[in-house]
């Protein structure tokens, strides 16, 4: 973004004293309109300054905040009076979408209720919020109910959400039968929207072609985007990418950098393949550290090697790595 300093004094017009010569009427007159023009407030836009965003219809309105989160939704609503009207459905849905956040995942003071979470939802989604069709759709497809799930994703996803188009085009993979088309053409435009587990998705559906022909150079492109926005199986893709030269140039460095920031965010594969690495390098007591991690991952194959570098390390040296193992947390990240 360019930002823009503020002006310097210097920049300014200098002030000047008045002449110090008794002032006739005229001049008096002159002081007296200027006074006026100073303290006059500018005037309002007219609809012919193409600025009267209060014209805009209500339906249309409505469209175009659907997704909005509460922040954006707040700033919307300050515009004009009529916006403030023409939302106050919006707004009243996201009081119920908190509502609903708490009581599914059992916070501000009430207890985990599934059933209350959902009612909030759908109350939500009546009002027209995309985010609250999403929510209520999940606690459907958690519940089995798909077909319930995926209109919920419809509706938001034609409305241009993109959690919305990245959980129809999942459904559609998931369905019976699935609609692999469908499912393709509503991830990538998650996807075009910013949505990280859209991209690596359709990074699948490229690698594997599903829905679309299989295209190695396009799904590394879609994993590596996926992994700079966050995602972490897109980064242990990414990095498997760079290491074979498939869809990206071979790179050393792309690999270890991708494999280590997927190992350092709980990716237990990752952890498995950085520790090898570091062993092969020598750096016997970071190996064992992510030998560990992957180990107490489900990753059985990491412990025989983990036991290896163990016996050549001193009982200090053994009991540091364990105990950087038994203090390490997962950095953030997308999932």
């Amino acid at each position: 973004m360019k930002q823009k300093t503020w002006p310097d004094r210097s920049d300014g017009v200098r002030f000047t004293a008045f002449p110090l010569s008794k002032p006739n009427e005229n001049e008096d007159k002159i002081r007296l309109s200027r006074r006026s023009k100073i303290g006059s407030k500018p005037p309002l836009p007219s609809p012919a300054d193409g600025t009267d965003f209060s014209a805009l219809p209500f339906d249309i309105l409505m469209k175009i905040a659907a997704s909005f989160n509460f922040p954006n939704l707040l700033a919307a609503s300050l515009v004009c009076r009529s916006w403030r009207d023409g939302l106050r459905p919006l707004r009243e849905a996201m009081v119920l979408l908190r509502y609903g956040k708490r009581f599914k995942h059992g916070r501000g003071g009430v207890r985990r209720n599934l059933d209350k979470a959902l009612d909030s939802f759908l109350k939500g989604a009546a009002c027209g919020s995309t985010l609250a069709m999403v929510d209520a759709g999940l606690i459907y497809w958690e519940r089995g109910l798909k077909e319930e799930a995926i209109v919920l994703y419809q509706k938001a996803a034609v409305l241009g959400d993109p959690a919305g188009q990245c959980n129809l085009g999942i459904s559609y993979l998931h369905a019976q039968p699935q609609n692999q088309k469908e499912a393709v053409k509503w991830l990538y435009q998650a996807s075009m929207g910013g949505h990280v587990r859209a991209q690596y998705q359709l990074a699948l559906c490229l690698h594997q072609g599903l829905g679309v022909h299989r295209n190695l150079h396009e799904a590394a492109k879609w994993y590596l985007r996926a992994a700079e926005g966050g995602y972490v199986r897109a980064m242990y893709n990414a990095s498997l990418c760079y290491s074979s030269g498939v869809g990206l140039s071979q790179s050393r460095r792309h690999t270890r950098k991708w494999m280590r920031r997927a190992a350092d965010r709980g990716h237990s594969k990752a952890q498995f393949e950085h520790g090898l690495a570091l062993f092969s390098e020598g750096e016997m007591m970071k190996a064992v550290v992510y030998l560990e991690l992957a180990t107490r991952s489900g990753e059985t194959a990491a412990t025989h090697v983990k036991n290896v570098i163990l016996q050549q390390l001193s009982a200090t040296a053994r009991e540091r790595a364990l105990l950087l193992a038994d203090n390490w947390r997962a950095l953030p990240s997308s999932r």
